[in-house]
């Protein structure tokens, strides 16, 4: 009897031992996915990309395309109301959004879900563009759904994602943080100044 209790402890003392060494390697290995993760560069259209070929409606009902960002640029935003990120940022967002109305460059506005909503009347987009800013203005606004056309086309991988296309539809700059990306040229004093997300009918839309 005590050989067989020692060995039940022996046994124990084993398996929780293995226990142990299996819960360490797992940890490690977390660790280090973790880090690869966060030393790996977030996907995206690269500066200097020309923004690829899309097509989408906006809110009112335009067609909006890569055409649309050429001529005099674009700054395009993309949005979500269940982004937690997104809301951290919403002040500066609102405050570069309205100060665009005083550049050339139209502005496209793409909102959507990370998750699906639980109500099918669900506002929190309205009233995201509503916090912004945008609703009811000349912004060009898209809804769509996750991993949606213009968000394919830019490549978006995580948000916020902001971008500043230039006159020949290429992405200027591009950033998860609205303070990052430089300000755009503003209109000179001599001229009429559009306003905010002005699509001129030679500049076709473009987004990603």
């Amino acid at each position: 009897m005590p050989t067989i209790v020692a060995a039940i402890a022996v046994l124990t003392a084993l398996v929780l031992l293995n226990l142990l060494l299996t819960f360490g390697v797992i940890r490690r290995l977390r660790e280090h996915s973790e880090q690869l993760a966060a030393n790996a560069p977030t996907r995206t259209l690269p500066v200097g990309a020309a923004v690829p070929e899309f097509s989408a409606t906006s809110e009112r009902g335009d067609a909006v395309s890569t055409a649309t960002l050429r001529g005099d640029g674009a700054l395009v935003a993309f949005m979500a109301p269940d982004c937690a990120a997104c809301t951290e940022q919403l002040p500066a967002v609102r405050e570069r959004l309205a100060a665009a109305a005083g550049g050339p460059a139209a502005v496209l506005v793409v909102f959507t879900r990370l998750r699906p909503a639980t109500d099918p009347n669900d506002t929190s987009a309205a009233e995201l563009a509503e916090s912004l800013g945008v609703a009811g203005s000349t912004a060009l606004i898209v809804h769509e759904p996750l991993d949606g056309p213009v968000q394919t086309a830019f490549q978006v991988a995580a948000f916020p994602a902001f971008y500043l296309v230039d006159p020949d539809g290429r992405v200027a700059a591009a950033s998860n943080g609205i303070a990052d990306l430089p300000a755009p040229p503003r209109r000179s004093a001599v001229g009429p100044v559009g306003p905010i997300g002005t699509v001129r009918a030679a500049d076709p839309v473009a987004a990603g």
